[in-house]
């Protein structure tokens, strides 16, 4: 029997690996990723003809840039929506939340209070979803897109209730974590090949019969002749 594979995705982990990459290179394009057709890619690494199940995808919609930065907003609305209506396989989307944190840094001129914006949610609804998955009976390998190492207790319990299901990370370029590797050995890193190679359309069609598009900061630019 081949392999059955899902995946779980961790949506800003791995968009922090294509932000880098697109800065190092000036190519934004790489941010308008096919994770399934990316996901598929990968199969090679589990070998035996193994078959891509489901891919599962963890974000959180930043709606606090909604005045600070919409066009960003719009994109990332933009892309979820183009993950959903792209292929034959669709990735599940799986939504937390952005919420605010207070912080406060040591200066010279005494103490500077401030607030950052952070994902939360994520890494736990990802472990929650990894051991439902595997509770299905139906699983032989889970692979993890993301380089963080908070997922290690998740490892810990998976492999302690699932010993015969395989569990490795698909770490995103950039982002290996040696702690992960010692509890995944056979996990490997995601290529700049790969990125570059899985794209989604210029142009998809929804079911409505209407037409989504990549946002114009995304999309090829033309060679130059």
């Amino acid at each position: 029997m081949k392999p059955r594979v899902a995946f779980f995705v961790d949506g800003f982990n791995l968009y922090h690996s294509l932000a880098a990459f697109a800065k190092e290179t000036g190519n934004d394009s790489v941010k308008w990723l096919d994770v399934v057709g990316l996901a598929d890619g990968t199969l090679h690494e589990i070998g035996g003809g193994a078959a891509l199940r489901s891919v599962n995808y963890f974000t959180a919609i930043p709606e606090h840039l909604y005045i600070s930065d919409p066009g960003r907003l719009q994109r990332h609305r933009t892309y979820l929506r183009a993950l959903t209506a792209h292929g034959s396989i669709r990735p599940s989307i799986i939504l937390g939340r952005i919420a605010q944190q207070q912080v406060q840094v040591s200066s010279a001129g005494g103490a500077v209070f401030g607030s950052l914006w952070r994902e939360k949610g994520t890494d736990v609804a990802l472990a929650m979803a990894l051991l439902l998955e595997a509770s299905k009976g139906d699983l032989d390998e889970a692979i993890i897109i993301s380089g963080d190492a908070d997922y290690l207790p998740a490892v810990r319990v998976f492999r302690e209730m699932y010993p015969n299901v395989g569990l490795r990370f698909a770490f995103p370029r950039g982002r290996a974590s040696k702690e992960l590797v010692r509890a995944a050995p056979n996990s490997f890193t995601l290529t700049s090949a790969a990125y570059l190679s899985h794209r989604l359309p210029e142009l998809i069609r929804l079911p409505s019969g209407r037409f989504l598009y990549c946002p114009a900061e995304w999309r090829r630019k033309a060679p130059m002749s």
